[in-house]
This record gives structure tokens, C-alpha cells and sequence, in this order.
């Protein structure tokens, strides 16, 4: 008998595909020169294709290349020589957007976009609505490098503290022991010294190690940490006479909300800490501090991550106030009800405050039947009409200078802005930088009640 074999021939199954499309922006228009652009996982580099061309000033995009790629996540783009991790999601049968940041001719640090969200937020980014974090150069209490390389890809939590400071620090230090519970290495943590002279990387592991801290702590040179914290207000300082402050910086480098005050910590701190505490301090831990604390800094981190502001309902009526202003005249919210109200809350050591106030005091102008209310928390009357004059704005602003205000109208974070109905009632308060687009849809809200 005669057997017969039959082949079949069975095709090779293709791994499932998505279309990944890279478009490039820069914060002003420049060229990029042909460079290979790969896509990482887990430890090697697949080509995608190359890119190059010219590159406009965002918010306008130019569109490199459009690929078929594997799907599946990958953990890192390489464009040339230049790698930077960001979580890339490609789906079967869908687009991702991959958005490149470009000055001079190569990557920016940290302005690499993927997804529709995060492409929209670097397009703000990279078009000047957020204020970027300077380049600095200080170093851990391991002596290793600290600077925005280091921290390229992660949003950031600083504060300014030192170790021979008594009264705030502690509660600051034992605010960073609640979140890095909760942040488990997401988030970089930073508590950097306003006393390099004495903080010196080895006096920084030792405070680290009594009370088992594994975030970073950071110091340098004297000029080195005097210019990390001048775009903050920030002095240096020793003893307890130095400003408490802390910022959250987004993972692409930009500085979104500025904290003032003293956090409220509870009953979740260690003996060691407490023992540390002076008088004034025990007082601060006992009185829960500004009310602010590791959940409200935490939601904050969870809102930029989308790239938004943290817009909050609120309801009941708007507290009143008898402020004075810049221009010598008493401001009272009681003169203004009767029509829809804007009130913000700013600073002048606040990144985000001058970057937004432009637009506030724009789009308001233009608005007769909206009144815009600016609070200056805590400062002095000529450093506000200073600060004012520099951008170019001619309203005055009140003056909250022992903060009661702010304290009156929930204000943790800067900047604030509440939307007050013409009734007097607040109808949202918005925590972070405001866009054209969330301000806008407000102010059709307010409008229309």
C-alpha cells in the first residue's frame, strides 16, 4: 500500500500591530537632523524608523513619521543617542501619539509624551503654560548627583528644610515618612537644606538614618542651593527662621503648585521626631498645622498626572473680607456681590501664579460682567506691585498679609482660584494652574446662573 504524505502549509501567525504616530514641538521652532528613533523593553532597543525635519514652536506640531509597531508596553524612547523612560501603550488596531520635545536640534530632557493626555499636556508644556524648573546641580546625602536628570520622568515632591531647624522641619520630615508609604519610589521625594554650610551630604545620611528615611535629601555649594531656591522666594536660613515651603514638579520638569505653611501630620510621626520638636513646634503638631497634609499633596500628584488642575465643588457662601490693596484703597468683597466674582489667590514665589495671571487678567478684561478679585498672600505691598508691574498688569491687588483670608477660603496650595456666584455662594475652587480651556469653561458657567 502506498502512503501518502500530505503537507500542509500553515502561515506564520504576525504578532498583532497598532500604528504609533511621533510628531515633534519645541518651545520655540528649531530643526531636528536625521536620527533613529527605537522604542525599549525590558533592556533592548527595537527600531521604529527615523526622524527628522523641521519643528515648530508649540502649541503647533509637526507630524515625523507613522509606524506599525509590535503591540505590547514598551519602557523607554531612544532618539539618536538620547534615551529617556516613559511608558509607551501600543494597542492592536489602534493609534498611540508619541509627542517629542526638540530645542536645538535634540531631545529636551524629560519632553517625551505618550498617549492623547499626556501629548496635549507637553504641548502646554513645551508652549510656555507652565513654568519649567531651573537646571540645578546639588547632590544626596550619598554624595551622588541630584539635578533634573536625575529626576527626568517622575514627578517630584520638595521642601525646604534643615537639620537644626526645630519647629517646622521635623513635621515636614515626618510628612515625607507618611507619603513615601504610599509612593513607594513613584514619586521622587527631596527635603533640600536652606544651611548647605552645615548640612553637608554626611550630616544628611546621618539625620536619614536616625529616623529611617529613604527619600533623598540634597545640599551643595552655597551659590548652588541659594539658586535652587530662588525661583521659590525661598532664603537660605539656619536655625527656625527659614520659610516652609514645598513644590510639586510633574514629571516632565515643570513646577505646578507651591505649598506655604505647616502640614498636618497627626499622630503618624516617630519619638525620635517629636523629641526633636521645640516648643513653637509641639504647638504646630498639636494644632494640625495649616490643615494641609500627605492626602491633599498626594491628590494633588494624582490631578497633574493627568495633566489638569484639581477643580473641587464646593458650596455655601463666600467668606467676607476687608483687605487692603496695592493701591492704597480697602477692598471688601460685601462691594462686589451682585455679580459673578473670580478670586485668586497668588504669590510671588510662585512659578505657576505669574504664569497664570496673564491669562487671568486677560480673559477678565474682556469680561464686564465678571469681576476678577487678586489676593496676595502674605507679602508685602510693594513686593505685590512690583511683581505686578513685571508682567505687565495694571488692576491692583488686596493684600492677605496674615493669611486670614486664605485660611478662611480653604487656601493649602498656591495658586487658588474660587469662582463665586453673584449670589455670593462659591460655586468651584481650582487648585493649580488654570488653562484657557478650564477657564473658560468656568467662566461660561458662572455666567449662565
Amino acid at each position: 500500500m502506498l502512503a501518502v504524505l500530505v503537507l500542509w502549509a500553515v502561515p506564520r501567525l504576525q504578532p498583532a500591530t497598532g500604528t504609533l504616530v511621533v510628531i515633534a514641538a519645541g518651545r520655540q521652532a528649531t530643526t531636528l537632523p536625521a536620527r533613529d528613533l527605537m522604542l525599549g523593553q525590558d533592556g533592548s532597543w527595537s527600531a521604529v524608523g527615523s526622524v527628522s525635519g523641521s519643528v515648530p514652536a508649540a502649541p503647533d506640531q509637526r507630524e515625523l513619521l507613522t509606524a506599525s509597531v509590535p503591540a505590547g508596553r514598551y519602557d523607554g524612547v531612544r532618539v539618536g543617542g538620547e534615551s529617556q523612560p516613559i511608558t509607551v501603550t501600543i494597542t492592536a488596531g489602534q493609534v498611540e501619539p508619541l509627542l517629542l520635545g526638540i530645542g536645538a536640534g535634540q531631545l529636551l530632557p524629560g519632553a517625551v509624551y505618550a498617549g492623547n493626555d499626556d501629548v496635549n499636556l507637553g504641548l502646554g508644556e513645551l508652549g510656555g503654560r507652565f513654568v519649567a524648573m531651573p537646571s540645578f546641580d546639588l547632590v544626596d546625602q550619598s554624595g551622588h548627583a541630584f539635578n533634573l536628570d536625575a529626576v527626568s520622568g517622575k514627578d517630584v515632591v520638595i521642601a525646604a528644610f534643615h537639620t537644626t531647624c526645630h519647629e517646622t522641619c521635623p513635621l515636614y520630615t515626618a510628612l515625607f515618612l507618611q507619603m513615601s508609604k504610599q509612593t513607594r519610589g513613584s514619586v521622587v521625594l527631596a527635603e533640600v537644606t536652606t544651611d548647605p554650610a552645615t548640612d553637608t551630604p554626611a550630616v544628611l545620611a546621618s539625620y536619614a538614618r536616625g529616623i529611617g528615611a529613604e527619600w533623598t535629601f540634597a545640599t551643595g555649594a552655597v551659590s548652588q542651593v541659594a539658586t535652587f531656591w530662588k525661583p521659590f522666594g525661598v532664603d537660605l536660613a539656619t536655625g527656625d527662621s527659614h520659610v516652609s515651603t514645598l513644590a510639586l514638579v510633574d514629571r516632565h520638569g515643570y513646577v505646578r503648585l507651591v505649598y506655604r505653611g505647616v502640614p498636618k501630620v497627626g499622630n503618624d510621626i516617630p519619638p525620635s521626631l517629636i523629641t526633636s520638636l521645640s516648643a513653637r513646634g509641639l504647638s504646630e503638631l498639636a494644632s494640625g498645622g495649616d490643615g494641609w497634609g500627605a492626602p491633599d499633596v498626594l491628590q494633588a500628584l494624582a490631578t497633574i498626572g493627568r495633566g489638569e488642575a484639581s477643580s473641587q465643588p464646593a458650596g455655601g457662601k463666600a467668606p467676607s473680607f476687608t483687605l487692603a490693596s496695592t493701591s492704597g484703597s480697602t477692598g471688601r468683597l460685601a462691594d462686589l456681590l451682585g455679580k459673578p466674582i473670580v478670586i485668586n489667590f497668588w504669590a510671588t514665589y510662585c512659578p505657576p501664579c505669574k504664569a497664570e495671571m496673564p491669562l487671568l487678567d486677560r480673559t477678565l478684561a474682556s469680561r464686564s460682567g465678571i469681576s476678577l478679585v487678586l489676593v496676595d498672600e502674605g507679602e508685602s505691598r510693594d513686593a505685590a506691585r512690583a511683581f505686578l508691574s513685571s508682567l505687565g498688569i495694571d488692576r491692583p491687588s488686596l493684600l492677605d498679609t496674615d493669611l486670614g483670608a486664605g485660611r478662611a477660603y480653604g487656601v493649602s496650595a498656591l495658586p487658588t482660584t474660587v469662582f463665586v456666584r453673584s449670589d455670593g455662594t462659591i460655586d468651584r475652587r481650582q487648585v493649580g494652574q488654570l488653562d484657557e480651556r478650564v477657564l473658560a469653561a468656568e467662566l461660561s458657567i458662572l455666567a449662565s446662573q
